[in-house]
């Protein structure tokens, strides 16, 4: 949230937080031999007041008039209370922490962050623990050979990045040798022609590519079109990306197709 506030210092944001209560937290037992009163202080009454703490906090840490902050408690499965949240209350963007590279398998993202990027089909910011703020000018988009680069697709990055002061280094990723003039007519039209590096990687796998190149360059923002769960399973889950901490060291945007 504190990225979240400085990222959007300039802009008019509509803040939701929301806690989502696990719903197999309580068994019948539990239903039936806790007190009406200590279990609306556990569902609701505790989690509630936490959050409006939180937006007091924020709202007076930044004073910025342009922001305000809502507290939502909800009680179901995760992903499917994001889904409806993001249905009934027109969300643009999700913002998500993580902790990084955490237990004996290095697993980079938690399953909560995992599901919402499976099943939630809305644009999604993880932010790292403790990740100091930047103003994100370096930014490193990776694609593969499905992935479409257009007008659309950089409209998006640029809702939370400057199209001027940004600097993009795009990298494609195909098996086999392609045609890259699509790529560099899109970029040509739409940034200016210092303001992008365009390299054309071919059979190395994107884990392997974006490892390097994260290691080799000051970035800021990676930005990941997930295309399908297969995509996702190879970059995040059945690639040794899941070992690799780089990753969970800058924010990381996530769009759909």
């Amino acid at each position: 949230m504190h990225y979240a506030a400085m990222l959007f210092e300039d802009k008019a944001i509509n803040f939701h937080l929301v806690y989502v209560h696990k719903a197999s937290a309580f068994t019948s037992a539990d239903l039936m031999t806790t007190g009406n009163a200590n279990l609306y202080a556990s569902i609701v009454k505790t989690p509630k007041e936490d959050l409006e703490d939180l937006a007091q906090d924020l709202q007076t840490e930044y004073n910025n008039p342009k922001h305000t902050y809502n507290v939502h408690i909800d009680y179901d499965v995760f992903t499917d209370a994001i889904n409806q949240f993001v249905v009934l209350n027109g969300i643009q963007l999700i913002i998500m922490g993580t902790n990084g590279v955490t237990g004996a398998d290095e697993v980079v993202f938690g399953s909560h962050t995992l599901n919402v990027i499976r099943k939630v089909s809305c644009p999604t910011l993880i932010i790292p623990n403790g990740f100091k703020f930047v103003q994100p000018k370096s930014i490193l988009l990776p694609l593969d050979e499905k992935d479409q680069l257009n007008q659309q697709r950089l409209n998006q990055i640029f809702n939370l990045v400057s199209k001027e002061a940004s600097h993009f280094h795009v990298l494609r990723i195909t098996e086999t040798a392609e045609d890259d003039t699509t790529d560099i007519n899109t970029l040509k039209s739409l940034l200016k022609s210092g303001n992008y590096k365009y390299h054309h990687v071919i059979n190395v796998p994107m884990d392997k590519v974006v490892d390097t190149y994260m290691q080799t360059n000051t970035i800021d923002l990676e930005v990941f079109i997930i295309q399908k769960t297969n995509f996702l399973e190879r970059l995040f889950m059945g690639s040794p990306i899941t070992k690799h901490s780089k990753i969970a060291s800058v924010p990381l945007y996530i769009l759909h197709d």
